[in-house]
C-alpha cells in the first residue's frame, strides 16, 4: 500500500505546485511528474525489495505490484479532486435547505446557483482554483470530518458529502466556531451566497425586481 499511497499525495503535491508556482507546474505537465515520481519510486522499492530478499524474482513482482497500486493512488486522487462540483452542490443544499418537499422552483433556483458558482470557479486562475479544490477536498475529507467533529465529541466517520443534513450542518457549524478554520467556510458561503442572490430565480425571495439602486437610496 505504499505505492498507494504514494500515488495519491502525489497528486495532493501537484495541485500544491501549482497554487505555489503558477503555469510552469500547471497541471498540464502532471503526467510527467507523475510518470516520472512513479518510476523512480518503482525502481526504489524494487531494489530495496531485493536488497531484503536477495531474490530478483520476488523484487520484480513486488515492484510490479508497487507500480499498479501506485497508479491506483494517482487515478484515486484525481477522481476525488474532480468531485469538486458534487462538493459544492452539497454545500448549496446544506445553506439552502428545501423546506417543502414540492417546490420545483426551489430545485430550479439550487440549480442555477451551482450553475453560476461553477461558472465563477472556470473563469478564476489556475491557482485559484487549485486552492480552492484542496479546500474542497479537505472539507469533505474522512480524516477531516472525523478529528473536527471529534473536537465537540462526535464521531463522525463519513465524507461531507455523505453525512445527513443535520450532521452537516452541524459539521459546519464547527468549522464557522473555530479561530481557525472560520475563514474557510467564510469563503465559500461568500462564493456560493454571491451566485444564490445573483440568480432570477431568488430575487422574489427578497423583493427585488432587477432595478439599479438609486445613488439617494445607497446614501
Amino acid at each position: 500500500m505504499i505505492g498507494y499511497g504514494i500515488g495519491f499525495f502525489t497528486v495532493k503535491i501537484n495541485h500544491l505546485l501549482v497554487i505555489f508556482l503558477g503555469k510552469l507546474w500547471s497541471s498540464g505537465n502532471a503526467q510527467k511528474r507523475y510518470v516520472l515520481v512513479g518510476g523512480l519510486a518503482t525502481i526504489i522499492f524494487g531494489v530495496v525489495a531485493f536488497l531484503q530478499t536477495n531474490d530478483l524474482t520476488v523484487s520484480l513482482i513486488s515492484a510490479s505490484i508497487f507500480a499498479v497500486l501506485f497508479l491506483v493512488g494517482i487515478k484515486h486522487a484525481m477522481y476525488r479532486f474532480n468531485q469538486y462540483i458534487e462538493i459544492l452542490n452539497a454545500l448549496i443544499q446544506s445553506l439552502f435547505p428545501k423546506e417543502d418537499s414540492n417546490n420545483d422552483q426551489h430545485d430550479a433556483l439550487l440549480a442555477d446557483t451551482s450553475k453560476i458558482s461553477q461558472q465563477m470557479l472556470e473563469s478564476m486562475q489556475k491557482s485559484q482554483l487549485e486552492s480552492l479544490k484542496i479546500l474542497f477536498f479537505f472539507f469533505d475529507s474522512i480524516f477531516a470530518v472525523f478529528l473536527i467533529s471529534l473536537t465537540k465529541g462526535k464521531f463522525q466517520f463519513s465524507r461531507f458529502i455523505h453525512l445527513s443534513d443535520k450532521d452537516q450542518v452541524d459539521y459546519m457549524h464547527i468549522w464557522a466556531e473555530s479561530e481557525g478554520l472560520n475563514l474557510a467556510p467564510v469563503a465559500l458561503k461568500a462564493l456560493i451566497g454571491y451566485s444564490y442572490y445573483t440568480s432570477h430565480l431568488s430575487w422574489d425571495k427578497i423583493g427585488y425586481r432587477g432595478e439599479v439602486l438609486r445613488r439617494s437610496y445607497i446614501n
